[in-house]
């Protein structure tokens, strides 16, 4: 188990990152993913989704343009981002659109969201900005109480290491203060260079078997995997999980 000083301070240099730079993140923010396009296009107009990890409500607008009627709830950590989320929302949509300040590492998360209520539960690239194994553990055990019995998760990890461009952007333990050996298998380091300022954020590396082990732990059965984003299609591991039948 992670250290929890360590883990602390994983969090904190990602929520540095968004607090500083939440203008250039979500710049860089304006169209889905390919894998995340397979998955939602596909999704019935009414449906009730949550967005974990929304950010300036990317899928939301992806939503609305579609002219999704159903009930919209996005939450992340940002609150920048968040404005960014309801601003750009123009045009009134036909759905419920809501957004929530919300985070992850804080216990009880999710009390403030109504159970057993999601058609479909989303956290595109989110996972892998929570440190510690118990930490991931925590949070998709509380993904599975808030999706209705026949309800879906939708998530994706980065593989960011499938990137030349991105293997180039790893920054040495020692810049933040820490030691390789206080850290997990497969944690990285990587820096930010959009904007006016450089930045850097905590990455966990997933493999497909880490990924599904978590599933698995927590109570999730694996409905579909593949992999897409980036030039070559291979810059997310996606997966959809749904509640393991007993």
């Amino acid at each position: 188990m992670m250290n929890s000083e360590i883990k602390a301070k994983l969090l904190e240099i990602n929520q540095i990152f968004y607090q500083h730079h939440s203008g250039s993140f979500s710049a860089t923010r304006h169209q889905v993913q390919p894998g995340v396009r397979r998955l939602i296009d596909s999704l019935q107009s009414d449906a009730r989704i949550i967005d974990i990890g929304c950010g300036n409500g990317t899928l939301a607008r992806h939503l609305a343009e579609r002219g999704f009627s159903g009930e919209y709830l996005g939450v992340d950590l940002s609150a920048d981002l968040l404005d960014d989320a309801r601003r750009l929302l123009c045009s009134p949509p036909s759905g419920t659109y809501i957004f929530q300040k919300i985070d992850l590492a804080e216990p009880n998360w999710s009390a403030s969201i109504p159970t057993n209520n999601f058609d479909w539960l989303v956290a595109f690239a989110v996972l892998h900005h929570l440190p510690g194994a118990d930490l991931r553990l925590e949070t998709v055990r509380a993904f599975r109480n808030l999706i209705s019995p026949h309800g879906r998760v939708a998530l994706s990890v980065w593989q960011w290491q499938n990137s030349s461009r991105l293997r180039k952007r790893v920054i040495p333990w020692s810049t933040v203060g820490l030691k390789p050996d206080e850290l997990d298998a497969g944690d990285v380091l990587l820096d930010w260079r959009a904007g006016d300022s450089p930045g850097m954020r905590y990455v966990h590396t997933f493999s497909e078997d880490r990924l599904s082990e978590l599933a698995f732990k927590s109570g999730f059965d694996i409905c579909d995997m593949f992999y897409s984003d980036g030039k070559i299609g291979n810059l997310a591991l996606y997966q959809v999980w749904r509640t393991a039948q007993k």
